[in-house]
Order: structure tokens, then sequence, then C-alpha cells
């Protein structure tokens, strides 16, 4: 019996020894390479596409993406593919970052064609990115990352650049992954916040902060428009909101810069945006007063000077009846009286 069995094992083991050129070749076969030749102005980088992909999936349902790396270089370089989850990013500075365990993280679900390679200069290859949601899949956007590190080769495989030092550099695929069902969306303003102004002379301009806040299980494309009004009510300035990406669970800034201001007036500014729901929400800014710089001078001489005038006539005034000859012989008359009630 047990000779049986290891005869099938040797049988099973010697077959996939044989095999496993064959698949190793139908692997690699998908992997398209070429040589595109010097860029005239290269910039030094790996290029990677698509930079952001947004899909539906379904859970248990495998999906494909092709993607494509490009060494924009005239050394080899070589790349890593790490699959990673993602989360919105704790530096306001930043959109999003990578993480270990992602509340809403979907870095397993990555399978790429490739983890290791290098690339010839101005070489370009194009792979399959595999994502394989798996069958408890929660509704909702899941979002997950591919870190593509690069570093310039040394060693085998190739001659590569021996050159101490070695310069890397990272590249991250945001990669966000819906499941349909009963999702939420509750994307909401938070803040129209004046955040610098100059409005005296003749550089003058507004900046605000349009900040926004995504409670809901999806994430929301933000786009609208972003109107001034003036204290009459007409609209000194309008322009649009570009299409920006709130991350569920997260609060996105979208700054508006208002140049060219009029001399003079008070200017309210009112944002209209809608999300990937289409429902309108809107929010208003506290007002703005912008005036001329000789203005605050004209107001202050207008108060001050009937002050002034009345002053200088008043003390004009005194300084003629103190001058007025009749004014000493009263003086001296006065005295005379007062010398006679004494005696």
């Amino acid at each position: 019996m047990r000779t049986r069995y290891f005869r099938h094992f040797s049988c099973a083991a010697l077959l996939f020894v044989l095999l496993m050129p064959v698949f190793s070749t139908t692997a690699d076969a998908a992997v398209e390479r070429k040589i595109l030749g010097p860029n005239d102005e290269p910039s030094g980088l790996v290029i990677v596409s698509p930079f952001r992909i947004e899909e539906d999936v379904q859970p248990g349902v495998r999906k494909t993406i092709q993607m494509t790396l490009t060494n924009d270089s005239d050394k080899e370089v070589d790349i890593t593919l790490t699959p990673t989850d993602l989360a919105a990013s704790s530096n306001p500075r930043s959109f999003i970052q990578k993480v270990e365990d992602g509340e809403f993280g979907a870095g397993d679900w990555l399978v790429p064609e490739i983890i290791d390679d290098r690339l010839a200069p101005w070489e370009q290859i194009k792979f399959d990115l595999v994502i394989d949601p798996p069958t408890s899949a929660p509704v909702g956007t899941n979002m997950a990352g591919l870190s593509v590190d690069t570093a310039l080769a040394e060693g085998e495989p190739g001659t590569g650049d021996q050159q101490t030092g070695v310069a890397r550099a990272e590249a991250l695929v945001q990669i966000f992954l819906t499941v349909p069902g009963p999702v939420e969306h509750k994307l909401r303003i938070v803040d129209v916040d004046v955040r610098d102004t100059l409005v005296l002379g003749s550089q003058r301009f507004v900046v605000w902060d349009i900040t926004y806040r995504n409670d809901g299980t999806v994430n929301e494309h933000v786009e609208g428009t972003f109107d001034v009004r003036s204290i009459f009510g007409n609209s000194a300035h309008r322009e649009p909101i570009e299409s920006s990406l709130v991350l569920r669970g997260s609060t996105r800034t979208q700054r508006i810069v208002w140049r060219d201001l009029p001399w003079v007036g008070a200017f309210t500014p009112e944002v209209k945006v809608r999300g990937d729901d289409a429902k309108l929400i809107s929010a208003t800014g506290e007002r703005v007063i912008v005036f001329p710089w000789w203005l605050p001078v004209i107001i202050l001489l207008l108060v001050v000077a009937p002050a002034v005038w009345i002053w200088w006539r008043r003390r004009q005034e005194w300084k003629l009846y103190l001058d007025d000859e009749d004014w000493d012989d009263d003086y001296a008359f006065d005295d005379d009286q007062d010398a006679i009630r004494d005696n």
C-alpha cells in the first residue's frame, strides 16, 4: 500500500517538475516588453500608468487591470511591486498614506503579475494586476495601493550601475474598489474659511479653504461652483470647483483664490457642490470687506477736520480778543474800581 502511494506521489512530483517551465512560460508570455528609444527630455523616473484605479467589483469575482511601467531614463532600474492597504492621510499636506491594516483596506485583494523585475534603459513593460475580492467583501469603497519601489540596478541580472549611494524612488498607485449594495452618501461642507487676505493696495486677493467631510460608506467625487456675492446681491466673481475625491471617513480641504478684487465692497462667498448621489450641498462663508488704502485717511480727515477747524477758529478769536486795546482799558478800569473799594 505504501509503495503504491509513494509511486503516485513520485509521478505527481515528476509531472509538476516537467510542466513547471510550461506554466512559467505561459505566465511570462503575458508580460509585454518593448524598448521605446531615447527620450530628448527624460524625467529619470519610472512612470506608472494608470496612477489611480477606481473599479466596481463583485465579491468572489476576479477582475484584471492592465498596467504599464516605463523606464524613462538611460539607466537599468530594479523595481519591486508591493500590495498595501491605504487610508486617508493624517498629514494635512498629503491626501493618502500607506497603512499596515487599514479600516477599509483591500491590499490583500491585489495579485500583481510581477513582483521583482529589471527594466532596461527606455524599456516599457505591460502586465496584469489581478483583483481578487473575497466572498465576504464588505459593501462600500475599499482602499488598496500598489507600491512601486525603484532603484538603480546593481549586481545580477545584468551589469547595472555599480555606483555607491544608489538613489531610490517610490510611486504609489491608488486603487479604490467599490462593492455595490446599500451604500450611504453622507457628504457635507464643514467650513468655508478665510485663509489669507490682502485687500489694500494694487495687489488684492482673498484665499478661502473649503473643508468637506465624508461620513458615508463610499468615496465621493465633489465638484460644483464657488460664487462671491456683493452686499447688493449680485455676483461679483464665480468659478468652477474642480473635481476632488473625498475618501470615506475622511476630511479634505480645497483652496480657492480670488484675485483682482474690486476696489471697494463687502462680499460673501457661497459654495454649491454635488457628490456622487447628485444631491446639492451649499454653504456660505464669512463676509470680506474690501476698501482702498486712502479711504480710511479720508474718513479720518472728515471726522477730525471739523473739530480742528472749530479749535482753530476759537483760538483766532481769542487771540484777537487779547490783542484788542479796549480789552486793556477795561482791565485797567476794573483794577481802579477794586482799589477804591478797598480804601
